[in-house]
């Protein structure tokens, strides 16, 4: 099925659904939420086609069967109550017989983690990959730009992914610096809050989330890259396989038992 006609039939709580938060037209759930943190940036997008409909924290699981999940080997994740990982938001419409998607997350790579894992093998969006891009929420303006253009009769999401991907970085080199950065920030950001959580359950689910969908992005992404597959693997795809798994590993997290434990030193 196509992304539209498989997100437009997904329950939200609203009809006794728990796959989602919200799922329905954009214009309604702007009505209901007129406090939402972006919601200049969604009346934006409303104005370029009222027809848009959302589908607001769809949850999922990590797949156990995918290959490459099964490489990337996070245990971790697996460890996460069902569809513990939420995508924050995913525009879709159906336009002129066209159906296409949005993904938006608060930040660039962690929006195409988002977009690897609703894709991959087995996934509810499996047959949809021509029909998505990835974007940051960081800069509604330049999300307006693309999306705009993504809406065009025969835009092709491959093209315009890859405007934004030069947006945010060079090359696959400058992307793998980039998610470990975010990771350690991350790891940081655990060490200092958990200790002072009296409930760190969602903590952690979010903080695993995170790390599994940055090694993910970085995983894929090099996977994915013919350039270096033909140059610096010399065209060894095992070799490719194995650097993946590197660059992947690379990506740093605190284990989730440990998270668990930590608690606030005694005076």
């Amino acid at each position: 099925m196509a992304v539209f006609d498989q997100l437009s039939v997904v329950l939200d709580r609203r009809k006794e659904g728990d796959a989602c938060v919200f799922n329905g037209y954009l214009e309604d759930f702007l009505s209901m939420k007129e406090d939402l943190p972006y919601h200049d940036l969604f009346t934006k997008l409303l104005a370029l086609d009222n027809e848009l409909r959302i589908c607001v924290g769809l949850g999922f699981n990590v797949n156990k069967n995918v290959i490459s999940n099964q490489i990337i080997r996070y245990k971790d994740a697996s460890k996460l109550p069902e569809k513990a990982m939420k995508c924050p938001y995913l525009l879709y419409i159906n336009k002129d017989g066209e159906q296409k998607g949005i993904v938006l997350s608060e930040d660039y790579l962690l929006a195409k983690g988002y977009y690897y894992c609703l894709t991959e093998q087995y996934a509810i969006l499996e047959n949809s990959r021509n029909e998505l891009i990835s974007m940051s929420l960081d800069n509604p303006d330049l999300i307006v730009e693309k999306v705009q253009k993504f809406l065009n009769p025969k835009s092709r999401a491959g093209a315009i992914q890859r405007e934004v991907d030069n947006y945010y970085y060079k090359n696959l080199k400058e992307m793998i610096e980039i998610a470990t950065a975010e990771a350690e920030e991350e790891v940081n950001k655990a060490k200092e809050t958990l200790p002072e959580l009296d409930d760190k359950a969602d903590y952690i689910y979010n903080a695993v989330s995170k790390w599994y969908l940055l090694k993910k992005v970085v995983y894929v992404s090099y996977m994915m890259n013919k350039d270096v597959l033909n140059t610096e693997c010399e065209k060894d795809i095992k070799k490719q396989r194995y650097n993946a798994k590197n660059s992947a590993d690379g990506i740093p997290f605190i284990a989730y038992s440990e998270m668990w434990r930590m608690k606030k030193e005694e005076q």
